[in-house]
């Protein structure tokens, strides 16, 4: 089977719009690339009960095209900070971005390699 799950995870991000945070989950398949492929509500408590917020990822990270982005504004991606290296939703384009977290505005640039954790609240 093409799509076959080795392993599935939930990281935490955050929404650039609402400021609240969302699931995101993630699964390698068989190609060895992390896909995005839900996105769902949960509050930093629930996230942090559930161990989410301690989730790393390292690997080539992709959108299933049945992701459907932040379930608050819709954005269709995301961006992990260079700063607090926590996630926020993105789907405006551009080259510049407001992190939802710690607040530092920066550029955009792709990746092909992410290390991905979603850190202390």
């Amino acid at each position: 089977m093409k799509n076959e799950i080795i392993e599935a995870n939930v990281i935490i991000a955050k929404c650039a719009q609402a400021k609240k945070p969302y699931g995101i989950r993630i699964e390698k398949r068989k190609d060895r690339v992390w896909y995005c492929n839900w996105a769902f509500k949960i509050s930093e408590k629930s996230a942090a009960n559930e161990g989410y917020d301690s989730t790393v990822i390292s690997g080539k990270v992709d959108l299933d095209p049945e992701y459907p982005g932040c379930p608050y504004c819709g954005g269709g991606g995301w961006v992990s900070c260079g700063h607090c290296g926590k996630l926020t939703c993105w789907g405006s384009g551009g080259n510049n971005f407001v992190c939802a977290w710690c607040g530092v505005a920066s550029g955009v640039r792709e990746a092909e390699h992410f290390d991905l954790k979603a850190g202390d609240y």
